[in-house]
């Protein structure tokens, strides 16, 4: 039987600079990385990840503590922010050896509820291809709706779709409270 002080826990904290190479770490492929970091160049660089940092907000990761050990497994920003008005989460990524353990849901959880309860934004938005699957069944299973459909052109050349997903702050209050 396992002790509590074992046991695997999530948190999250602000980047730090020391996190960056692992999150380079995180998209396994070129196609992996612009579903993950659009404008970004395969491979993903400490430089390209620093580069955003400029125009991002509130970039935090996800760490994983076990047996006294804590690690970088999951990152997150806002991409675009409007003090009193909107934000939108950008480059929500997972350690790939972890995904599927509700470590983007918590990420994500973390970056709402800080839009709504510390920055007191009346709504938030994100961006999300439609061959990911995954996320937008996340991000439909948190309250978030799907408010616009665009068409871009993938690196290599395919078309591809764009969802522009949407949540308000009541919503999010009556989803958190469900959820609790």
């Amino acid at each position: 039987m396992s002790s509590a002080s074992t046991r695997p826990s999530l948190s999250h904290r602000p980047l730090s600079d020391g996190d960056i190479p692992t999150i380079c770490g995180f998209p396994r492929s070129a196609e992996e990385l612009y579903f993950l970091f659009p404008r970004a160049v395969w491979p993903l660089t400490v430089d390209q990840v620093r580069a955003t940092l400029d125009t991002r907000r509130d970039p935090t990761v996800v760490t994983l503590s076990e047996n006294g050990r804590e690690r970088v497994v999951g990152y997150a920003n806002y991409a675009t922010f409007e003090d009193g008005r909107t934000a939108s989460i950008g480059n929500v990524s997972v350690d790939p050896a972890l995904r599927r353990r509700g470590i983007a849901e918590y990420l994500v959880r973390t970056m709402i509820g800080r839009a709504f309860d510390h920055h007191r934004l009346p709504e938030l938005t994100l961006y999300c291809f439609n061959t990911n699957t995954p996320a937008l069944l996340l991000y439909a299973k948190l309250g978030l709706t799907p408010i616009a459909l665009e068409t871009r052109v993938t690196p290599w050349g395919e078309p591809i779709a764009l969802f522009k997903l949407r949540m308000d702050r009541a919503s999010w209050h009556s989803v958190s409270r469900i959820a609790a």
